[in-house]
């Protein structure tokens, strides 16, 4: 993962590599590559890609809003903050979708939450998975696999682009998909809840594209799924 901070003002980037680091430490997580700029047209100039980024709107030369997009047309999942004294970009800053708004000074406390956020989203988009079969070995990302279903003898996921018979059994499964938008609601089944269109207390019905797909879930684990389905539609709001 690499990290890029832009803004003229280096006691801000301080701040930021400082915040960062603390946040990274305290998760237990290896501390991404951070690269640093105090103008947008050294950073496009220099960076093909990355995955966060802290800019400032008023630098000399091109502008963070400009070097925000040029960021996102090189990779469309970065999660860009835009950091900045001055609400009135607000508007326009949200016209390509940014991450978060983070007002200067910089609250420690908010960032540590809108970065926990932005890492959770990116791995959601960004994680592949290897689907071995007896016709070849597949890669498919988080958001492309609906669900994982063992059927008599056979584990078959269901992606955006169709089924695949997995040679792997369920528990390899289990342990593999374990990002919190995945739950096993029966032993039959893991779904990811990014496609739930209803729970009930029996089964779930998942919806994707046009087609539509029932699981089961245990009554033991009724509640407890539930539970993790409202948690996981807050961590996505």
């Amino acid at each position: 993962m690499r990290i890029l901070i832009c803004d003229d003002d280096t006691a801000v980037i301080e701040q930021l590599k400082n915040y960062i680091t603390e946040f990274f430490e305290k998760i237990e997580v290896k501390l991404p590559e951070i690269a640093s700029y105090t103008n947008g047209d050294e950073l496009i100039q220099t960076e093909t890609k990355a995955d966060i980024a802290f800019l400032d709107v008023e630098m000399p030369g091109i502008s963070g809003i400009h070097v925000g997009a040029k960021l996102m047309q090189r990779n469309p999942h970065i999660k860009i903050f835009i950091v900045t004294s001055y609400p009135d970009y607000l508007d326009e800053a949200m016209k390509f979708h940014v991450f978060r708004y983070l007002s200067k000074p910089i609250d420690k406390n908010r960032l540590f939450r809108n970065l926990k956020e932005a890492l959770y989203q990116y791995n959601m988009e960004t994680t592949e998975y290897t689907i071995i079969t007896n016709d070849g070995v597949f890669t498919r990302q988080t958001e492309e696999i609906v669900c994982v279903e063992a059927l008599q003898r056979k584990v078959l996921i269901y992606t955006l682009d169709g089924i695949f018979k997995s040679t792997e059994n369920m528990e390899y499964w289990r342990n593999t998909l374990s990002l919190p938008c995945f739950y096993s609601p029966h032993r039959s089944y893991i779904v990811n809840m990014r496609y739930i269109f209803t729970l009930g207390k029996d089964s779930v019905i998942l919806k994707y594209n046009s087609q539509v797909k029932e699981a089961y879930v245990t009554k033991r684990k009724y509640s407890e799924f539930k539970d993790e389905y409202l948690m996981y539609m807050e961590s996505t709001k």
